[in-house]
């Protein structure tokens, strides 16, 4: 089967969102218009716009989808058992290599790492996503017996968060280059930032 009869199976909200993330993988933010969209989930410019007001909404909801997989990432390390810096290092690399593919796994993933920073209509999608969790890895770490100040691993929950945010951003921008260094590099960051040991 076609990726065009492929498409055409899918309904009509998810089409437009496929054809959405597609220009955005293949060109880019700048190429993204709700005319594109439309051309490319092959449906009517009133079509899209039964379902979405513009395309903020589409990157929104796209970018919703994106950060919501990223959190998964960290929500499966809560799971671990940490009692020393070496394994508290081990997870934090796990995770940010983890989001790391998660990303560039998500078709137009790098797109929309940069809508969510520069649109100001859809800043709020990654700062809401990264408040969430910071506070399950505060919890997580109060829980696990690292600290019992929850306010102060808050804190450095949402700077880590940030951190790892920026060294996937910096990995899309700099064609991936040193790409082992940089996630071991955000590692060391992030286990100072923890400070726990």
């Amino acid at each position: 089967m076609s990726d065009a009869s492929k498409q055409k199976k899918l309904p009509t909200r998810e089409r437009l969102l496929k054809a959405a993330q597609d220009i955005l993988a293949e060109a880019g933010l700048q190429a993204l218009n709700s005319n594109a969209i439309v051309e490319r989930a092959g449906v009517t410019p009133p079509t899209f716009y039964h379902y979405f007001e513009n395309k903020h909404v589409v990157l929104r909801e796209l970018g919703t989808r994106m950060m919501d997989a990223q959190n998964e990432v960290l929500k499966r390390d809560t799971g671990l058992t940490i009692s020393t810096e070496a394994e508290l290092r081990a997870a934090c690399l796990t995770s940010v290599r983890q989001s790391y593919r998660m990303t560039q796994n998500f078709r137009g993933g790098y797109a929309l790492l940069v809508s969510l920073r520069a649109i100001p209509e859809l800043i709020d999608v990654r700062l809401k996503s990264h408040e969430e969790m910071a506070q399950l890895l505060a919890r997580y770490m109060v829980e696990q017996g690292l600290t019992d100040d929850f306010e102060g691993t808050l804190v450095r929950a949402r700077l880590g968060i940030e951190l790892r945010y920026a060294a996937i951003e910096m990995l899309f921008e700099t064609g991936f280059r040193h790409e082992d260094d940089v996630l071991n590099h955000t590692a060391d960051a992030l286990t100072s930032v923890y400070g726990f040991f």
